[in-house]
Formats: structure tokens, C-alpha cells, sequence
């Protein structure tokens, strides 16, 4: 099938940064490691060649569904993005947000879900896969795609835990559960450093937990005098993250079985 990319600002042969493409064969790693978490056998060598483009962003870049910005697949390749919507107040929403080798828009091949519009955090790199290709290798290749699907659901999965919390829980809790995904995220991806760098601002943080900037500054605080976290700068350390999952009844995503 003839790939529908282009030269346009979100197609083939453009990066946003003006810099070389590195070459596409060495890219979609971190999906790859994503993958291979959930089934030893996965690998991403067929998704190689559906690769029309690459893109980097050097600021933060509002990717909208209803400009045709996300016709194609986009796959973190390092950074961070999230799913950001406008209310009809003026308030904004942040109801996902995706690291590195994160499908940014997956419902992108559903005919039933609603698609949405991406913020992309400076330092994002993304590749490009067709759409209508992707869909048409999924159609023949079942295992390939039961483990993406998977990996999808673990994603949904995940949201709804932190939504729980979120709905039911102190502020203390609605940060942790939202750090603890942040670490997951990172995780899943084959990152574990013993600080985790924030990738979103306090504003951005209180968009996903429906709390004031003020308020989550203040939730910061509480946690760090508590000894739970501590902070330099953007990045934080738990002090015993094992004992705070157990604590929250926190569900690992995107690991083995025996890891959870």
C-alpha cells in the first residue's frame, strides 16, 4: 500500500528541528521494550517500514485532530506528550499523558472513539507510522496485534486506577498516584532512575488532577515534610517507593505478571 504521508508540516522527510534524521531503522526501541514486557517474542522489525516521518519538537506544540495534525500514528520516541482538551469554561483537562515509546493516538485507528488533540512537551521526538498501513498489518499479523491491544488496555486500565483516586482521594493521594504513574510510565519504557524528572508543570499536574496550581504546590510540600518524596529542582526520589504502592494498593502497568 502507497503511503498517504507528505511533505507537509506533520509528514515524511520534515523535522521540525531543522536537524538530520538519524535514520529511521534504529527507531521505536522504547515501543519495542514496551512490547517485549508483555511478550518475550514481540518485536517492532514490521512496524519499521511503516515509518513515513520523524518530528521533534524544541517547544511545546499543540497537535489538533480537527486540522488533519494527527492523520497518522505518532510514537514517542523520547519525551512526553498528553492528551489535552479546553472546557467550555476556558479551564483545560489533561486526562492522559504518554513517555517514551507511548502510542500518542491509538484511537486513531478506531471508527468508535473520539479523537483527540495532543500536547507535545519541548524535547519530544516522535516517528510516524501510516495509519492505513499500520491497520492493514494488524488485520494479518493477530499476535502482533493482540500485544499492542494489550498494551492499550493496560494503559486504560491505569487511568482508571489513578481516576479512582483522583475522585475518592485526599490531595496527598491524588499527587502519589499520579507520581507513581509517571514512574510507570518511565519505567515501561526500560527507565528506572533513582530521581525522576517531573516532565509537567505544576499547572499541567493540577490539569490532570483537577487541583489549583497554589494547591498542588502546597501537596508538594506536605509530601516532602512527610518524608514521603524528596525534590531538587523538577526532579523527585521516593523514599521507599515499594512500601508506598503496597501502601496505596497500587497496581503496576506495562510489566510482567511476577513483577506486579
Amino acid at each position: 500500500m502507497r503511503m498517504n504521508c507528505d511533505e507537509s508540516d506533520y509528514g515524511v522527510r520534515k523535522c521540525f528541528s531543522g536537524r538530520s534524521d538519524p535514520g529511521l531503522a534504529s527507531r521505536l526501541g522504547s515501543f519495542e521494550t514496551r512490547l517485549t514486557n508483555l511478550s518475550s517474542h514481540a518485536s517492532t522489525k514490521e512496524l519499521e517500514r511503516l515509518i513515513c516521518g520523524t518530528r521533534t519538537f524544541e517547544r511545546d506544540h499543540f497537535a489538533v485532530t480537527s486540522r488533519g495534525d494527527l492523520e497518522n500514528i505518532f510514537v514517542l520516541e523520547q519525551g512526553w506528550a498528553c492528551k489535552l482538551m479546553y472546557l467550555a469554561d476556558g479551564r483545560r483537562h489533561i486526562s492522559e499523558f504518554f513517555g517514551p515509546g507511548a502510542i500518542c493516538n491509538w484511537s486513531r485507528l478506531s471508527d468508535f472513539e473520539e479523537q483527540d488533540d495532543i500536547l507535545f512537551k519541548a524535547g519530544a521526538s516522535v516517528s510516524l507510522l501510516d495509519a492505513p498501513s499500520l491497520g492493514d498489518l494488524l488485520e494479518k499479523r493477530r499476535e502482533l496485534a493482540a500485544i499492542i491491544k494489550q498494551h492499550e488496555t493496560e494503559r486504560s486500565k491505569r487511568t482508571a486506577q489513578r481516576v479512582r483516586a483522583v475522585i475518592s482521594s485526599p490531595a496527598t493521594e491524588k499527587l502519589l498516584f499520579l507520581l507513581l504513574d509517571l514512574d510507570n510510565e518511565a519505567v515501561a519504557a526500560g527507565h528506572d532512575p533513582i530521581w525522576m524528572d517531573l516532565p509537567f508543570s505544576q499547572i499541567e499536574i493540577g490539569d490532570i488532577l483537577g487541583l489549583t496550581p497554589v494547591h498542588v504546590s502546597r501537596t508538594f510540600t506536605k509530601l516532602e515534610e512527610d518524608g514521603v518524596i524528596s525534590r531538587n529542582g523538577r526532579h523527585i526520589r521516593f523514599a521507599d517507593v515499594d512500601g508506598l504502592r503496597k501502601s496505596l494498593s497500587y497496581r503496576q502497568f506495562f510489566v510482567c505478571p511476577q513483577q506486579n
